[in-house]
């Protein structure tokens, strides 16, 4: 229910940027259409985002067509198949039922992550002995709403928004170092001539900075995210807490003990988010003791065996 809240309040946040690409749309096709296609064209580009987000939420399965091209993501080869199908048929003789979508990511690292209704899967993780432990973790993500509303926040960034913002505020940031030595030039002719010094404080600098930013972000969409990112934050981390007891009570407390004492699960993270949302490592192991029959690694690598 937390989550669900969180995203209505993300959700109303987005609003600012629905208005905005309104009236960018507006102007732009102005001049070139009549005011019935002007307004239509601007109310499917500026509320489609939204819209679209939201049918995530509540709508048919997702997760499995513009995400898998963002991230990747191909059909699992026959041999990772026949893998996959060993793996959850184990899962399966502990009540734990398989996602709708697979796909694989060219990546070496043993991580995962679901999105809608669709697992990823990075390569390496197929030959990896901890797979059954991470797939019951990230069933314990796909069988709750966390699949639906990671996807719901994607879907609120229009494809390709975050290469546009990347590229807009990297030519942002040339332009202002050329601006910088000219300033610096100016400031240098003025004390020379006029014995004034100029001088622009950093702080409106970065100022500046973060408004445009903030504007370009509103534009792409997910603007909420980044406002309601510290409360996104918290409630994914617990999730993850409630991930890995779903594991646990399934029967894989060792299992995915040993995972985490030599790993690290990287989720897929939200978007206008670079940092990880997990717990501290200590917090999951202790979250997973009460599960533990055994307490030293030689007794939970020996019961995993």
């Amino acid at each position: 229910m937390g989550g669900i809240v969180r995203y209505c309040l993300t959700l109303s946040l987005e609003m600012v940027g629905v208005g905005l690409r309104y009236w960018i749309i507006t102007q732009i096709s102005l001049p070139f259409f009549n005011d019935f296609i002007v307004h239509t064209l601007a109310i499917v580009g500026a509320a489609g985002p939204p819209c679209y987000s939201f049918l995530g939420l509540i709508g048919p399965p997702g997760g499995n067509w513009i995400v898998r091209w963002k991230l990747g993501g191909r059909l699992p080869t026959v041999a990772e198949q026949n893998i996959l199908t060993a793996a959850f048929r184990n899962l399966a003789h502990r009540n734990i039922a398989p996602p709708r979508f697979v796909y694989t990511i060219d990546q070496p690292d043993l991580n995962a992550g679901v999105i809608g209704h669709t697992l990823y899967l990075h390569r390496d993780l197929y030959a990896s002995p901890h797979l059954i432990a991470v797939l019951a973790h990230e069933m314990g993500h796909y069988h709750s709403n966390d699949g639906r509303l990671v996807l719901a926040l994607h879907r609120l960034t229009i494809p390709g928004g975050w290469q546009l913002v990347s590229l807009a505020m990297g030519m942002i940031g040339v332009i202002g170092n050329l601006l910088n030595t000219a300033l610096r030039l100016l400031s240098a002719i003025s004390y020379i001539v006029l014995r004034i010094e100029i001088a622009i404080p950093a702080q409106i600098v970065r100022l500046g900075r973060s408004i445009v930013y903030a504007v370009l972000v509103a534009v792409a969409g997910g603007i909420g995210i980044v406002i309601m990112l510290p409360l996104w934050r918290d409630y994914f981390r617990q999730r993850e807490l409630v991930a890995d007891r779903y594991a646990a009570h399934h029967g894989l407390a060792c299992a995915l003990t040993l995972y985490l004492r030599q790993s690290q699960l990287d989720e897929i993270n939200l978007p206008w988010n670079e940092t990880a949302f997990h717990p501290p490592l200590e917090e999951r192991l202790a979250a997973l003791q009460p599960y533990l029959p055994y307490s030293s690694d030689d007794a939970i690598e020996q019961a995993i065996a």
